[in-house]
């Protein structure tokens, strides 16, 4: 394929709603009607396990983040607000509650009523809390992972064996309470095949994210905050494998053709936190702007090496690094390794006031990236799924006069 039959949009993200995430939910109830155990699932959650034990996964995060995109969110977080809830809280969190109380029509018809929850202590304290309330409301059991805290930071390879040993414990505690759950025996071999293709789909995802170095990148914020989707939800199944690997082999032609999503890309960026799900067409404003997010945290905190030789290990290991789960200097040190290998300019750090957890510290990464880099940083307030305190206004002006300073910078000002 030539350059000039190349069309900027890509072609493996087109219709991506349409075509994975209806399905997603359709398969979802599906599996639900025909009895197949459904457990709705926190982020940072070993999802291989249940997959290898047939049990359908559904995220409520993922489904606030859809809310969002439909433009419903809102209507949910105000009911679960006028349930007692505080407008405080993770505005995730108060999606899915008001999806609890809503009577009316929701989008994909809601989440699938769950057998059981499985949450963990990884990513947030409100996962605890808001997994126990549902747990009370719809009256099924919550598992609960307890994960030691990485508090140095250490990658995969540097943890304290303390840790992973408890984190396989906590797993071995898991297994049983599923078997118990489900009357299903973990087989240790569907257990390795399921490990065996998350890898695979992370070493996936890694390439992918490696092309996006090019110069001008063949792949932006919009599209990968859509095709992550595969990497959080399902990561052990085929289908998630035959996705990136087609999105792979697009985004490397377009790399090597130096085929970039605008033709004129001005300013590299990196995006951290989440994105506002219910306004992706931000990024396109970027782009006309001259501005391309080559690279997001988001993107590079999900991944992780798996041995189906040692499951259990891999996974304790792969989950007890991920930055989630570490001190700031974890976060830091990413965002300074994303600055250096992508050749950026700027970064983008939204102060989430849905996700307090994904917000801290964001002056000290912004204070610590210049001093070392010299790259400066514009912090933006937000919220992933709550527009009622987005200043859309006021948002693009501080990012045109961040813009205008990246332009001083380049000329030597």
């Amino acid at each position: 394929m030539t350059e000039l039959k190349l069309e900027r949009r890509l072609q493996a993200t087109r219709g991506f709603y349409r075509n994975f995430v209806k399905e997603f939910y359709r398969d979802a109830h599906k599996a639900k009607a025909e009895g197949t155990p459904v457990a709705w699932v926190a982020s940072t959650f070993p999802v291989e396990i249940l997959l290898a034990m047939d049990v359908f996964p559904v995220w409520p995060e993922n489904y606030a983040s859809l809310c969002a995109a439909k433009r419903v969110s809102v209507k949910l977080c105000e009911l679960a607000e006028s349930k007692g809830f505080s407008k405080d809280i993770c505005s995730y969190a108060k999606c899915v509650v008001g999806s609890l109380f809503e009577r009316g029509d929701l989008p994909e018809r809601g989440m699938p009523k769950p057998d059981f929850l499985v949450a963990s202590t990884c990513a947030c304290d409100t996962h605890f809390k808001w997994f126990q309330f549902i747990s009370r409301h719809l009256k099924v059991p919550l598992f609960l992972l307890d994960v030691p805290y990485n508090i140095l930071g250490a990658d995969s390879e540097h943890l304290e064996r303390t840790h992973i040993e408890f984190y396989i414990s906590q797993l071995e505690e898991l297994i049983d309470s599923l078997e118990k759950q489900t009357n299903v025996v973990l087989e240790r071999d569907k257990l390795r095949e399921k490990i065996m293709l998350s890898d695979r789909t992370s070493q996936l995802w890694e390439e992918i994210q490696k092309y996006r170095k090019t110069t001008p990148t063949p792949m932006d914020a919009r599209d990968a905050f859509s095709a992550v989707f595969f990497m959080l939800s399902i990561p052990g199944t085929q289908m998630a494998v035959n996705f990136y690997e087609k999105l792979c082999n697009e985004v490397k032609e377009r790399a090597e053709n130096k085929f970039g999503v605008i033709e004129n890309e001005i300013y590299r960026l990196v995006w951290d936190n989440l994105p506002p799900w219910f306004d992706l067409r931000f990024f396109n404003y970027l782009n006309s702007l001259g501005a391309v997010v080559v690279a997001e945290t988001f993107s590079h905190v999900w991944t992780g090496r798996l041995d189906p030789s040692k499951p259990l290990e891999s996974l304790a290991k792969k989950y007890l690094s991920n930055f989630a789960n570490c001190s700031i200097d974890r976060k830091i040190n990413l965002i300074q390794n994303l600055v250096e290998e992508f050749e950026v300019d700027g970064i983008i750090l939204p102060t989430n006031w849905g996700c307090r957890m994904m917000s801290i510290g964001e002056t000290i990464v912004k204070e610590t990236v210049y001093n070392k880099l010299g790259v400066p940083s514009l912090i933006l307030d937000i919220d992933s799924s709550d527009w009622r305190s987005y200043n859309e206004t006021q948002v693009k002006k501080n990012v045109e006069i961040f813009l205008q300073v990246l332009s001083g910078k380049k000329q030597g000002g």
